[in-house]
Order: C-alpha cells, then sequence, then structure tokens
C-alpha cells in the first residue's frame, strides 16, 4: 500500500491542474450566458444577441445540463483527487494517547450532523446503540486519521441500509480491551455482503453504490490508515441479509500487532 500511496500522490498533483481547468471553464461558461447577470446582458446587447433566446435555445438542446454535467462529475473526479492524497500523508501523522470512548463520541456527533438528500441517508433516523468495554480505554494514535476511518465506517452503513430501505436502521458501536489491543467494532442491520464483495472491499476504487454515488476510496484509505499507519487489523465479517460488521484492533502501544 506505500508504494500505492507514493503513486497515488503523483497522480493526484499531475490531474489536479487540468482537473482545476475543466471545473473553472465549465463555472465560467454557466456564469457567462446566465440572463440575470446584467454584464451578460450588456455584452448581447452590444452584439444584437437576444439573450434569453440563446439561454431558451440551450436549455432546448439540452446543452445546459450537458455543462452542468461536466460541471459534476469535475467534482466527483476532485473528490478523488483529495482521497488519493490521503494514501501520501503517513509522514504527518501525530500519535499521542487517546482514550477510545471519547474518540467515539466525537465521531458520533459528527455524524449526527450528517445527511445526503441524494444518497437517502440521515444519521438522525439511524438507532446508536454503544456497548464500550470499562477497560484501559487509551490508545496511541493519531486521533483524527482514526476519527476519519469511525466516520467511514459510519457513513457507509448509513447508505448501505438507506440503499436497501432497512425498516429500523441501526448501529453498534463495541470497544473490547486485550493486552496487547483495543477493538473497536462498528455494526449494522443493513443488507450485509456477499463472498464476492468481501474479497475485494479494501480494493481501491472497488464500490457497489452506483456511478457517481461513490469513488471507491473510503474504505481502501481506511484500511491504509488502520494497517500501515498504526500497525493494526481492519477485517469485515458479513453475509446476505445479516449486516456488517467492521472490526478495527488497534496495538495499545506503537508496537505492531503479532
Amino acid at each position: 500500500m506505500l508504494s500505492v500511496g507514493g503513486l497515488a500522490a503523483g497522480m493526484a498533483h499531475e490531474i489536479n491542474n487540468p482537473l482545476g481547468a475543466i471545473l473553472q471553464g465549465s463555472q465560467n461558461i454557466l456564469r457567462r450566458i446566465d440572463p440575470a447577470m446584467p454584464q451578460n446582458r450588456a455584452a448581447a446587447e452590444a452584439i444584437g444577441v437576444n439573450l434569453d433566446r440563446l439561454n431558451r435555445y440551450l436549455e432546448q438542446r439540452r446543452i445546459l445540463h450537458f455543462l452542468e454535467g461536466i460541471r459534476e462529475a469535475g467534482a466527483r473526479a476532485a473528490k478523488i483527487v483529495a482521497d488519493m492524497l490521503s494514501f501520501s500523508r503517513h509522514s504527518e501523522s501525530r500519535f499521542a494517547p487517546v482514550d477510545v470512548e471519547d474518540l467515539l463520541e466525537t465521531v458520533l456527533r459528527l455524524a449526527a450532523s450528517d445527511y445526503d438528500l441524494k444518497k437517502k441517508y440521515d444519521f438522525k433516523r439511524i438507532t446508536i446503540e454503544r456497548d464500550f468495554d470499562p477497560g484501559p480505554r487509551a490508545v496511541q494514535c493519531d486521533k483524527t486519521e482514526i476519527e476519519q476511518v469511525i466516520l467511514n465506517l459510519l457513513k457507509n452503513a448509513a447508505q448501505a441500509m438507506a440503499e436497501a430501505s432497512t425498516c429500523t436502521p441501526t448501529i453498534l458501536l463495541r470497544t473490547r480491551y486485550a493486552s496487547l489491543h483495543a477493538l473497536i467494532e462498528v455494526v449494522d442491520n443493513g443488507p450485509g455482503m456477499d463472498e464476492k464483495t468481501l474479497k475485494r472491499i479494501f480494493e481501491p476504487f472497488f464500490t457497489t453504490k452506483e456511478v457517481g454515488a461513490g469513488t471507491g476510496l473510503g474504505l481502501s484509505v481506511s484500511y491504509f490508515i488502520v494497517t500501515e499507519q498504526h500497525r493494526g487489523r481492519l477485517v469485515v465479517t458479513s453475509k446476505p441479509g445479516q449486516g456488517a460488521c467492521f472490526s478495527i484492533r488497534l496495538p495499545l502501544g506503537r508496537e505492531a500487532l503479532p
């Protein structure tokens, strides 16, 4: 994954410039044909162009629709680039003792305000259950990175349950402690996954979502953070119709798990 991280960073930096030009160009075109802008009307009148009629033509020929599609595709590509850059930031990691229960509560507060009408999920409609072990609780980790991992898992669970129209969507957060590691589990009662999906779930760019709904990098970045940055483990167990359980094992110290 480290070599993938270096390749991803190089690709992301090379893609950023032309991608920026595409995004800026499409946005500028949409702005400069907008009849609501006085500057556009003045320029059109100066050369004898009826801007309202031009816009009716653009709408009838679906040109505005195509331009908006370019803008949305560019925005999705920009999100992919941002996710790719996450692979290359291992040198910036900062480790400190972190209370696992406090970390999970912080992520839940972040998730509580997260909703996506397009993807049809809202955390306020999801029942959150807690099963926290009153053990040592503190682990050596990069708090921001582990928060990102947990938030990714919560969002994936929320989207899966929304897509399956789960009757009573529920997510269970469970913690357990052993002599060498802390265990964090994110369990949902969504549609689950088959064996074929399980084998590829952590592959970069693999996604079960419809085109445009996901980049396929959230879980692969999470896997990289846990296994490479933190020397831990991230595994998933699931069966169709029986939900999914993502298990994170983090060493209590800085030694890799055996």
